[in-house]
């Protein structure tokens, strides 16, 4: 740099200053590069791509720590485990998962639920993340009252409170769902009688008129066993429906009944519009249940353009799904069901045929 100037007095031209400059910037470029290249590479390119692998040194990510809980409850050491969850709640006292492995040491290792309800009730205070919350806290709750305490009735009220808390919503939905099914939880399965009571009726009323006329004539038993059994699956269909009218279960049930049993199209058609209608009612749902209006209007004989009408009804729930896809091709293919159907209906009938065979 000395030299230049030196030459710069002497009257050198600017040409050869400049490329004196740059013979002397390259070399101390190229020197900075290198001294500095390792510290830019760590913070600029390689510490975002490794950090996918490693994670950032710099940021600690502060979560609860629940494995050595896990592990000394596995071992049957609940008192460590408890002592365990307990300091991570100190650091993280609305965890969730932390509140909920806390009650189950409580309930299922202690026999504890009253202090496991007091443990759940805390995960309730946050009331952004409630309405996600309590369904699964009193979910566990009946779990807990119904298979470790043998209380239904608790767990019934524990059911209840989704309900009530949330109706109309597919979390209540299901609470339903397990509330008809605690109805006869603990139903107890009477034998069968050797004589059906249909016998013992006959019995007693021949004995009442004293019938001398002959021999006492009995249905045929697979006759009488099927209608008894047919009114008696009724009866309980009906009941249950009727105790618990929100049950899915029950009312399907009762559908399939009408269906099967009675050949009552209307009926059952009626069980499936009234389920398509219930509060909490998932979208697949619906779309089951218009096929099984559409399955029994097939075997019913209806006209074309009803059944075209249902699967219509498939497609409005949401024109851009696969059930609607489907449900249009099905509407394509309508008039050979119809016609499947039909033929399926129609008995044989032998030709009769007059003319002389020839036989003797």
């Amino acid at each position: 740099m000395i030299y230049g100037l030196v030459k710069l007095n002497q009257g050198v031209s600017w040409g050869g200053i400049l490329v004196l400059l740059i013979f002397i910037f390259i070399p101390c470029a190229a020197f900075l590069a290198i001294f500095f290249a390792p510290f830019l590479i760590d913070k600029t390119i390689a510490s975002p791509i490794g950090h996918i692998f490693t994670g950032n040194p710099n940021i600690i990510e502060d979560k609860p720590i629940y494995g050595p809980v896990k592990a000394n409850r596995n071992q049957g050491d609940y008192r460590q485990a408890l002592n365990l969850v307990e300091a991570q709640l100190k650091k993280h006292p609305f965890d969730f998962d932390g509140l909920m492995l806390k009650a189950a040491i409580q309930a299922e290792d202690y026999h504890d639920l009253n202090a496991a309800k007091e443990t759940l009730d805390i995960a309730l205070i946050d009331k952004d993340q409630k309405r996600y919350n309590l369904p699964i806290v009193y979910n566990k709750i009946a779990d807990w009252e119904l298979n470790i305490f043998n209380s239904i009735s608790c767990a019934r009220q524990s059911l209840e409170t989704i309900r009530e808390t949330y109706p109309g919503t597919k979390a209540a939905q299901l609470a339903a769902q397990r509330i008809a099914a605690m109805e006869f939880y603990d139903e107890s399965i009477v034998a069968p009688t050797k004589i059906s009571d249909s016998y013992n009726d006959i019995v007693e009323e021949s004995s009442r008129n004293e019938l001398k006329e002959g021999l006492l004539k009995f249905p045929k038993k697979e006759q009488t066993d099927y209608e008894i059994e047919s009114e008696k699956l009724l009866s309980i269909c009906l009941k249950r429906v009727e105790d618990h009218p929100e049950s899915i279960i029950n009312r399907e049930d009762l559908a399939r009944y009408y269906f099967d049993h009675k050949k009552e199209w209307e009926m059952a058609i009626k069980q499936y519009e009234l389920l398509i209608s219930m509060p909490g009612a998932s979208t697949n749902q619906k779309v089951e249940w218009l096929n099984k209006i559409v399955d029994i209007k097939l075997k019913s004989g209806t006209r074309l353009e009803e059944i075209t009408s249902i699967l219509n009804r498939v497609v409005n729930i949401n024109p851009e799904s696969a059930a609607a896809n489907r449900a249009q091709s099905r509407i394509m293919h309508l008039p050979i069901e119809i016609r499947v159907a039909n033929k399926k209906k129609v008995p044989l009938k032998l030709k009769q045929h007059d003319e002389d065979l020839g036989l003797i």
